[in-house]
């Protein structure tokens, strides 16, 4: 019987050892490179496929995206800027988000007000900073529950020797005549021409109805304001110094804001003739009164010229040694005076004069005032306000400019000799 035929087996060269797959240095290569191979395949692969949901290949993962930049803070004055001026105003924007709050702050403890604009994305300052402080600007966005800051530091506190004040002669609320100049007192000399027109930027004057004039410095820390004709009656007057923070010049700081409002009364003029030893008083356009008077006699001539009343007492004591006279002299006195109502620093006064009334209307017989009797002098106390124009005219010398608030004497265009600013508009 014969024995089952064992099937054909694989020939012995379709057999690789084993160890040829991990030893023979050429299939190792071969391996590798198909490894590499696949791996990019799958790469690609993903990187072109919608991954089966809807988030077009993007990660879930938060972390895997840069968190987008906050808004950008631009200011001016730049931050940490240095030797800002007090009077430069705060601008600030931001690039995108809006604004929720600002505050501006000095090392001081002084807040600074402001209003962000329309466009939600910028905010201006108003009004004005300290000297000499560090200040502190934090803005608040929609985008942001971390506030956006920045710090600026204005010009040192100037000294006196480098700061300019002003005040002012005429008093808030109150009625003058229509030649009362408007007069600014400074607390420093002001000298060169530069620097006079550049305060006289500094000043306005407005009024109803308004008109036009000039400052005119009278000296180096006085000067006035005058129209080129009297006020008119019941005019409202606004004058404003905006000075504080300003610089003058290189160095030289003004340290002064302030505002003035007064009226201006009844349209009042005096005219004094030493020819015909008379004074006539008009209101508005018409004369209302004549009276005698007597002026300076020769040795003592009154000055002509157009004044204006400064102030007016009930009594005061005249000494003439308050301008060189001694009171022992044979022309010196010392008298207390009623109703004295001054129109130069010089010492001329109308007043009442009962010891010259025989001489009133006559002669000349003063030491340079107005002499008049004591029921004019009443009358004229009574009616005369601070800001009259008193003319003088026929004597033997003139008024001096700043003799008084005596800038009528000159003619407009003679007073805007001492104007740097020239012509101004007061509406």
């Amino acid at each position: 019987m014969e024995r089952p035929t064992a099937p054909p087996r694989r020939p012995a060269a379709h057999r690789l050892p084993t160890e040829l797959l991990v030893t023979t240095p050429v299939l190792r290569r071969y391996l590798t490179f198909l490894v590499a191979l696949l791996a990019t395949a799958l790469v690609a692969a993903g990187c072109s496929s919608g991954g089966g949901g809807d988030n077009g290949g993007k990660s879930d993962d938060p972390t895997s995206s840069p968190s987008p930049a906050g808004p950008k803070l631009t200011v001016d004055p730049a931050a940490n800027a240095t030797a800002v001026s007090p009077s430069a105003p705060i601008k600030l924007s931001i690039d995108k988000d809006t604004i929720t709050a600002v505050t501006v702050k000095s090392d001081k403890g002084d807040a600074v007000e402001g209003a962000v604009g329309a466009d939600k994305r910028s905010w201006a300052s108003s009004g004005k900073l300290s000297f000499g402080a560090t200040y502190t600007v934090s803005v608040t966005t929609s985008g942001s529950a971390t506030p956006l800051t920045s710090k600026f530091t204005t010009v040192p506190t100037p000294g006196a020797d480098s700061s300019v004040r002003a005040s002012s002669i005429l008093g808030d609320g109150k009625t003058y005549g229509v030649g009362m100049p408007i007069i600014l007192k400074l607390s420093r000399s002001v000298k060169s021409d530069a620097a006079r027109a550049s305060y006289e930027k500094m000043l306005k004057v407005t009024s109803n109805p308004s008109t036009t004039g000039a400052w005119g410095w009278i000296s180096s820390t006085e000067l006035h304001f005058r129209p080129a004709e009297y006020w008119a009656s019941g005019s409202t007057v606004h004058v404003a110094v905006d000075s504080a923070g300003r610089e003058i010049v290189d160095g030289v700081w003004g340290r002064t804001d302030l505002t003035v409002d007064f009226k201006i009364g009844t349209d009042r003029r005096l005219v004094a003739d030493s020819a015909t030893h008379t004074m006539k008083v008009s209101e508005n356009g018409s004369v209302v009164k004549s009276m005698p008077i007597s002026l300076g006699k020769p040795k003592f001539p009154s000055s002509s010229g157009t004044m204006v009343v400064i102030d007016k007492r009930r009594e005061a004591m005249f000494d003439s040694s308050t301008y060189g006279l001694a009171v022992d002299s044979p022309d010196g006195y010392r008298t207390k005076v009623e109703y004295p109502m001054r129109l130069t620093w010089g010492g001329e006064f109308i007043h009442s004069a009962p010891w010259s009334v025989a001489d009133q209307g006559k002669r000349n017989v003063s030491h340079g005032c107005i002499n008049v009797a004591p029921d004019n002098a009443i009358w004229l106390y009574n009616r005369l306000q601070v800001g009259d124009p008193v003319t003088v005219k026929n004597t033997e010398t003139t008024v001096e400019l700043g003799n008084g608030y005596s800038d009528w004497t000159l003619s407009f265009q003679d007073w805007l000799k001492h104007s740097k600013g020239g012509v101004v508009t007061t509406a």
